[in-house]
């Protein structure tokens, strides 16, 4: 069946010329069109936000017909050449599967599955699903904003290589990472070792930053909470945790929405909508890191404890994770991954020589309660295979795991309850010295029942 026989698709060209004149002060070229510089397009159009949807994109130099591309920051699957058609120097892609709103096709993971978030404070919450239910019942179309390259994602030797395009020496690159990572400024008319001219250009051409900050709320003890809207209008939410220690910690998302369906769960009661690129995770944190940097003050550590579950979008988590360590010097000890038990993952995980703490959302100790609160518990074997799977990943990463337990009145909140819990511990030979139980009162929300304790004991 040809584009013009599918009504719904949604057919966005963008021809090399047009590229050619967004990059290039001079009009002359598309000089640095690579394979990485086209997943660091900031602003992702909403044709990709459909079932089906196809793209016709400019013909980028070195991309082949077998790549697995990723356009505007969607990942694609990998094309055939009968899957393409070139027309005078472009490439169509037909019928490549885009990026799918759909909780039965996630983008990225083997896994069909995403995760609970932990405790996200309820009013931004509600503030995530009525702006997101509003959406829907408006059925905007979303407009992609202008093509603008995210100086806040872009790594340096891209930064380098667009800079000598554009006929500029290749060290303003490190000065515009200095500016931005160093002194925390977020205006580019602040870079005053710039020439004048290319911060012309950077103003035209570039952005700091591609999330649209939509509310923030400050508490007394300086917590930050943000509700960031990204290109196509979905929302999620960032915080900045300081500590009397000095430490500054940032919780992120790793999806917009959740497919666990953890009933306690805001926003597993939300539903998914998609996963996050790795732009989008890595650019929270940046965001942080630079504003911290501003006020003299560092980003120590890391957790991916907002909304999603990190381990059903693999591959962007980690690919954030290792920029997080490289461009930003977090070391991979101070980034925690919580999961609620992609147990596959997790071993996959394990094999990794990334030394990253693990965080595994348990909260019941019998598979009966877990799989009433968790439904993936089932989906992934139960508390056996689960718990066998943790005693493997202590043994080989050498490296403590917390477990992190919501205490909700009258269901798990008992002394009966934590015996039992031992002996789960004592069963599947989980040394205490290598377990962290991490006690949470349940932050209520209104699809669910339950609430924390009165008192802990």
């Amino acid at each position: 069946m040809g584009l013009s026989s599918t009504p719904q698709s949604v057919i966005v060209t963008i021809m090399t010329a047009t590229l050619a004149f967004l990059l290039s002060p001079s009009h002359s070229g598309f000089a640095v069109a690579t394979r990485s510089m086209a997943r660091r397009i900031s602003s992702p159009p909403a044709f990709m936000a459909g079932t089906g949807a196809s793209a016709e994109v400019a013909f980028i130099p070195g991309l082949t017909a077998r790549d697995r591309v990723k356009i505007n920051g969607f990942a694609t699957t990998a094309v055939t050449n009968s899957r393409i058609r070139k027309n005078q120097g472009d490439i169509r892609f037909v019928g490549c599967a885009t990026a799918r709103r759909s909780t039965k096709q996630p983008l990225d993971s083997k896994s069909n599955d995403m995760h609970i978030s932990q405790n996200i404070n309820t009013s931004t919450q509600q503030l995530l699903s009525q702006t997101q239910h509003q959406q829907q019942q408006q059925q905007l179309p979303l407009q992609p904003p202008p093509f603008k390259i995210n100086l806040l994602t872009t790594p340096l030797e891209e930064l380098q290589a667009l800079l000598k395009s554009w006929s500029f020496p290749p060290f303003h690159a490190k000065q515009i990472h200095h500016w931005i990572f160093q002194q925390g400024v977020t205006s580019i008319e602040d870079m005053t070792n710039l020439p004048l001219s290319l911060r012309e250009i950077l103003k035209e051409k570039s952005t700091i930053g591609s999330l649209e900050l939509s509310t923030e709320q400050v508490s007394k003890d300086g917590t930050v909470k943000r509700a960031y809207r990204l290109h196509d209008g979905q929302l999620i939410e960032s915080v900045l945790m300081p500590y009397e220690d000095g430490r500054r910690t940032a919780c992120i998302s790793s999806q917009a929405g959740c497919a666990m369906g953890c009933v306690f769960c805001a926003t597993g009661q939300m539903g998914f909508a998609r996963q996050l690129t790795e732009e989008e995770i890595f650019e929270q944190v940046a965001k942080f890191a630079s504003e911290l940097k501003g006020r003299n003050e560092r980003l120590s550590n890391v957790v991916m404890m907002g909304m999603g579950e990190p381990l059903a979008n693999y591959r962007n988590v980690l690919g954030a994770i290792h920029r997080m360590n490289t461009d930003l010097g977090i070391s991979a000890r101070k980034i925690t991954i919580s999961t609620v038990g992609i147990v596959p993952n997790i071993r996959k995980l394990m094999n990794q020589d990334l030394p990253v703490r693990l965080a595994l959302s348990l909260h019941c100790a019998t598979d009966e309660e877990r799989s009433a609160l968790l439904p993936a518990n089932k989906r992934y074997g139960g508390l056996d295979e689960l718990m066998s799977t943790i005693r493997e990943y202590i043994q080989v990463k050498k490296s403590r795991v917390t477990f992190e337990w919501a205490l909700i009145e009258g269901q798990n909140d008992t002394k009966e309850v934590a015996r039992t819990l031992g002996r789960l511990f004592q069963n599947h030979d989980i040394r205490s010295d290598m377990a962290h139980v991490n006690l949470i009162p349940l932050n209520p929300t209104g699809g669910y029942g339950g609430g924390p304790p009165g008192r802990v004991d």
